[in-house]
């Protein structure tokens, strides 16, 4: 009883020791997203950086043109401003979108547009100096040698062969700039189906990253761009505060003389208010009906105002919702993701650990009746032996 007991701690204790130092029991935990390859890593990077460089060179141009109006030329003003507003409103657009490979061949049809407009088309003479003209093409340089940094060999001359087609068949007309996808016909000129082509968020960090550019884009270019709109708008008011204010010392001059008059003159004036009252009723009337329409464009300007505010703000809060809940879906994904990761390991520890434990009680079990018998059986066998021996030796000294 006692060599069984002895026997049992025994086993328990080899299966502890092999249990902690086993290594085939490494657990590695692995979320099955699919991150982004390198390149693609790449493109999205050199991509945002290079919206952000079309951005500074974009207003830096546009504040010189603005400087070389006057201030009240509100044609060129406003073909500035437009200018700012969509250029910069258009490339965003196109230069963060989920697929990297997507933005950067919208941003560069994007800018072969704007390139394509200012020298080539409608915007040839919008200004007076060349400065739009030479940004663009150095703008147009420039995402060129990016293109030729990220695709590599043949990829890059068929890339820069359909951007160019691409932009002649769809040029701008005009400063709205009306942006046309590219990616997708990009796709077809190179040969690949879309439904093979997987638009992944990548792995958390990635998505995390992307989100918080996205983020901080909005927070740069939103004031901005609101700031450009609500200057465009007052700039082709017919109403501007100068003339409110010419018009009200005008008022004040022409009452305070007629009121010097009037006190100097009670006479003439009585019989003067008679006429007076047939003869300016019908310019009371009409300053009376142009002073309202002045004041209900004032109001529509103001209430044009007020609702693109409002848009815009429910506009942002509306992408920072959609931003909050695409962060949430990944979480859960990830969580789910996680949580069956940890089910599988704990399986597959069992799973080891039982055939690990079957293994050893069996080696065990051969070493043991090894040990059996070599203590009980070594002794009878060596006892049978010796005694031979001495039979033999016994028997050959008797036979002496």
């Amino acid at each position: 009883m006692n060599a069984l007991r002895a026997t049992r701690n025994f086993l328990l204790l080899l299966l502890t020791v092999a249990l902690s130092g086993c290594s085939l029991l490494e657990v590695q935990l692995d979320s099955q997203t699919t991150p982004l390859t390198k390149q693609e890593l790449n493109m999205r990077l050199m991509t945002r950086e290079y919206s952000r460089e079309f951005f500074s060179q974009v207003e830096s141009t546009a504040d010189s043109l603005s400087a070389q109006y006057p201030e009240n030329d509100v044609m060129n003003q406003s073909y500035v401003l437009l200018w700012k507003i969509h250029a910069e409103e258009s490339l965003q657009q196109a230069a963060y979108q989920v697929s990297p490979t997507a933005g950067l061949i919208d941003s560069w049809v994007f800018t072969l547009q704007m390139n394509n407009f200012f020298n080539q088309g409608n915007g040839q003479a919008l200004f007076t100096s060349d400065e739009a003209k030479q940004v663009s093409q150095q703008l147009s340089n420039e995402i060129d040698q990016l293109a030729k940094s990220l695709f590599k060999g043949e990829s890059y001359a068929t890339s820069k062969e359909f951007v160019e087609k691409f932009a002649a068949l769809h040029p701008f007309e005009n400063l709205t700039f009306s942006r046309t996808p590219a990616y997708r016909e990009w796709l077809k000129a190179q040969g690949i189906d879309e439904s093979e082509v997987t638009t992944t968020l990548g792995t958390m960090p990635e998505a995390l990253s992307d989100v918080s550019d996205r983020l901080s884009l909005m927070s740069e270019q939103t004031p901005k761009l609101m700031t450009w709109k609500a200057q465009l708008i007052a700039l082709n008011s017919n109403v501007n505060g100068d003339d409110i204010r010419g018009a009200i010392q005008s008022f004040q001059m022409s009452a305070d003389a007629f009121q010097d008059f009037v006190n100097n003159n009670p006479e003439y004036m009585r019989d003067l208010a008679q006429k007076m009252a047939i003869e300016l009723q019908p310019l009371l009337n009409d300053l009376d009906a142009k002073t309202q329409d002045k004041l209900t464009q004032l109001s529509a300007e103001r209430q044009a105002l007020d609702d693109m505010v409002a848009r815009e703000r429910e506009e942002l809060i509306k992408m920072v919702e959609r931003e909050r809940k695409e962060i949430a879906l990944i979480v859960n994904q990830e969580r789910e993701l996680f949580a069956q990761d940890l089910d599988k390991i704990s399986q597959d520890v069992v799973t080891l650990a039982v055939e690990k434990l079957i293994q050893l009680i069996k080696s065990t079990i051969v070493y043991f009746i090894l040990f059996i018998l070599v203590i009980f059986f070594a002794p009878l066998g060596l006892g049978y032996i010796l005694g031979k021996k001495a039979q033999a030796r016994k028997e050959s000294k008797t036979s002496t």
